[in-house]
């Protein structure tokens, strides 16, 4: 379900730190049309790679899918989604 303009999915990634992990996450964003709205990335104090990225309106099985293809990425320990709505007032008219 997408609620046009009112939503921003959050993908939080964490996985060993690799030059070749954020180009491969972003080249499956590329390959489906999938704009970023912000994108954040840090290497944290065990050396790990924490990567955050926001999109706007992005469907549930959209969403789902590149989960699970992020998931697939061998560098890759943990990756999760969140969606939020932003504006609960155009939902209630």
């Amino acid at each position: 379900m997408v609620l046009r303009g009112n939503t921003r999915t959050r993908f939080s990634v964490l996985a060993e730190h690799d030059n070749g992990t954020l180009a491969r996450m972003l080249d499956m964003f590329a390959v489906r049309g999938v704009l970023a709205d912000t994108l954040s990335a840090r290497r944290t104090q065990d050396g790990m790679h924490w990567i955050e990225l926001d999109c706007s309106d992005l469907d549930d099985h959209a969403a789902t899918v590149l989960l699970s293809k992020i998931r697939g990425i061998v560098t890759v320990k943990t990756a999760r989604i969140e969606t939020l709505v932003l504006k609960l007032d155009k939902l209630a008219a």
